[in-house]
């Protein structure tokens, strides 16, 4: 038995380094990132495939093994009683996993797929469920995942963190003040950033009275060049500070004589200990970017996004604006996407063009 899984460890391997640097759909290579997750989670679905009985190969996955990793994700009445008959040593979920969870195991098995000559193997996710609520993914925040929602005070925390390591304090200070990510934030140069709002490049044009800018490309997913205005003075002075860190006109406010993963192992290290996680404070750093978003929107509609609670009592041509400067500033193409940081757009009065 150890040979064979042994066997299957090595072909999925194989796969892998024949395929795994492969984008699904274009001609181009994925991040490290993609690549780290993708072959995680193969590897996890082939061994919980294995703890259920079947001992499939890789290049043998088929729809019924699909199936029953839905069963399993799923947590299908159907799956106490397989695991009982094939003496299992895998226990039943007593809950399904997110919709998010399982949509995106589902595509990492859909683009493996494609690898072994499979391209259909993978059906939408609905067609193995009886209740579609199970694997759709809302795209709208129901709740402030900001850390002021949490009544989480940020400039405190800031504080804290710097009596440990001031690089990750400004780090932090950055990301507040800019909704940078924190991959993005280790790698911030202040020194080269600042672009003023004439000299935005041809597909960049923002509307809004911004006199600046700050280019915001390292660091980010895909390497995705996106522009976020400098337009508070609070915003001024965690430029100012951040350009105290930077030790040449190429650097950046990562701590000096650290690799960019021990980088962000150390931004994560020094945040948990000061009690920043979801199980101690009911928030993450990314709620920071949730912070600069409903701070961005309430600034562009003059109403807190409908995540707070506010006043849908707005023309739609200000939300439309407002939705769509927050998802650019964010890094995003799609307004939609500011649905994930502000909640679904209210119904908004018709403004007085609206021929409505």
């Amino acid at each position: 038995m150890a040979t064979q899984q042994a066997g299957w460890q090595r072909e999925l391997q194989d796969i892998l380094i024949r395929h795994n640097e492969q984008h699904a759909h274009r001609s181009k290579v994925v991040s490290h990132r993609t690549r780290t997750a993708r072959a995680q989670a193969l590897f996890r679905c082939f061994r919980l495939l294995h703890a259920m009985g079947f001992h499939v190969r890789p290049a043998g996955l088929g729809g019924r093994h699909v199936e029953w990793l839905m069963r399993y994700w799923t947590a299908d009445a159907a799956v106490p009683e397989k695991l009982a008959a094939t003496g299992a040593k895998v226990a039943a979920r007593a809950a399904p996993y997110s919709a998010a969870y399982i949509q995106q195991q589902l595509s990492h098995v859909r683009v493996f797929g494609a690898w072994i000559g499979k391209p259909g193997l993978v059906l939408p996710a609905g067609h193995y469920v009886a209740d579609a609520g199970l694997v759709v993914r809302s795209y709208s925040a129901r709740s402030d995942h900001s850390w002021c929602g949490q009544a989480v005070d940020a400039h405190s925390i800031v504080r804290r963190v710097a009596a440990l390591d001031d690089h990750v304090a400004v780090q932090l200070h950055v990301m507040l003040a800019f909704g940078l990510r924190r991959k993005e934030a280790v790698m911030f140069n202040p020194r080269r950033a600042e672009v003023p709002a004439h000299a935005l490049p041809c597909g960049h044009q923002h509307t809004g009275p911004y006199l600046a800018f700050l280019r915001v490309r390292r660091g980010t997913k895909g390497g995705r060049l996106r522009y976020v205005a400098v337009r508070t003075s609070f915003q001024r002075d965690a430029l100012e500070l951040a350009g105290r860190f930077v030790l040449h006109e190429d650097g950046h406010i990562g701590r000096p004589g650290l690799s960019l993963k021990q980088s962000l192992d150390r931004f994560s290290n020094v945040l948990r200990s000061v009690g920043i996680s979801r199980r101690s404070l009911g928030v993450t750093p990314h709620g920071l970017r949730h912070q600069f978003a409903a701070d961005l929107y309430f600034d562009l509609a003059a109403v807190q996004p409908p995540v707070r609670g506010g006043d849908p009592a707005t023309d739609s041509e200000t939300l439309r604006h407002a939705y769509l400067e927050v998802a650019r500033q964010l890094g995003h193409g799609r307004p939609q996407i500011s649905n994930a940081y502000l909640g679904a757009p209210p119904r908004a009065k018709p403004s007085q063009n609206d021929p409505s």
